[in-house]
C-alpha cells in the first residue's frame, strides 16, 4: 500500500475509533443520569439491603432501563479494545504490549457485565419478594441473600471489572498512547489507570476510598481528551 492510499484509509479506520470512545462518555450517561436520578447511583449501591430493596421496587422501570444503559457501556468496550489495537499496530505498536492491552478491555467488559446483570435479573426479583413478604423473617431472608449476592457480584463488577482490570488497559493504553506520538495524553492515561488500579485496593486500604468519587469524572475527562487526541493524529 503506498502512502497516498494508506492515509485516507487511515482516516476511514480513524472516525470509528473517535465514535466508539465518545460512545463511552455518551452511554456512561444513560445510569449516571437516569439511576443516580431515581436511586442515588452509584451511593445507593453501598445501601443496606432493608433500605435498597424497597428503592429498586418503587423505581423499577428506571432501574431496568438505566442498568441496560450501563450494560451496553460495558459491551462497547470490546469493540473499542480491539479498534484500538489496530490503531496502534497501523503505527508500528505491535506485540505483547498491544495484545495485552485488547485482553484487559475485553475481560474488563466481561466482568462489567458479570456485575451489571444482577440488576437485570436477581435484583428485581429479590425487591419483589421483599415487597411481598408476610413476615420479618422472610424479609430478613431477602435481605441476607441481597447481601450475599451484592457483595459477591459487586466485588466481580466493581472491583475487578471496573476498577482493576479497566485501570490496567487504560494504563497500557496510555503506554501505547506515549510510544505513538501522543506523550501528553499517554501518561495522562497511564495515571488515570493507576487511579482506577489503585481504588481496588479500598477493601484493604480505606484511605483509598476517596478515589470512588474522583476518578469516574476524570476517567471521563481523559476520554474526551483521548477522543480529540485520535481525531487529531488521523
Amino acid at each position: 500500500m503506498t502512502p497516498s492510499t494508506a492515509a485516507p484509509q487511515e482516516r476511514a479506520h480513524t472516525l470509528p475509533l473517535v465514535l466508539l470512545v465518545l460512545a463511552q462518555v455518551v452511554l456512561f450517561m444513560i445510569p449516571l443520569i437516569v439511576l443516580g436520578s431515581a436511586i442515588g447511583w452509584p451511593a445507593s449501591l453501598r445501601l443496606p439491603a432493608a433500605e435498597a430493596l424497597p428503592l429498586i421496587a418503587a423505581k423499577a422501570e428506571a432501574v431496568q432501563l438505566g442498568y441496560w444503559g450501563y450494560l451496553v457501556t460495558a459491551v462497547a468496550m470490546v469493540p473499542l479494545a480491539v479498534a484500538l489495537r489496530r490503531h496502534f499496530a497501523s503505527r508500528g505498536a505491535n506485540g505483547m504490549i498491544n495484545d495485552t492491552m485488547v485482553a484487559f478491555g475485553v475481560a474488563a467488559a466481561i466482568l462489567k457485565t458479570l456485575g451489571i446483570v444482577r440488576w437485570l435479573t436477581a435484583m428485581p426479583m429479590l425487591a419483589l419478594a421483599h415487597g411481598n413478604a408476610a413476615d420479618p423473617g422472610r424479609r430478613a431472608a431477602v435481605e441476607t441473600a441481597y447481601a450475599a449476592l451484592n457483595g459477591y457480584a459487586g466485588s466481580v463488577g466493581e472491583l475487578l471489572g471496573v476498577q482493576l482490570v479497566s485501570g490496567l488497559w487504560m494504563i497500557l493504553v496510555g503506554v501505547l498512547l506515549a510510544r505513538t506520538d501522543r506523550r501528553a495524553v499517554g501518561i495522562a492515561g497511564a495515571v488515570v489507570g493507576a487511579g482506577f488500579a489503585a481504588n481496588a485496593l479500598r477493601s484493604a486500604v480505606p484511605a483509598l476510598e476517596v478515589l470512588s468519587a474522583v476518578m469516574p469524572p476524570v476517567g471521563l475527562a481523559w476520554l474526551l481528551w483521548l477522543a480529540v487526541a485520535l481525531w487529531r493524529s488521523r
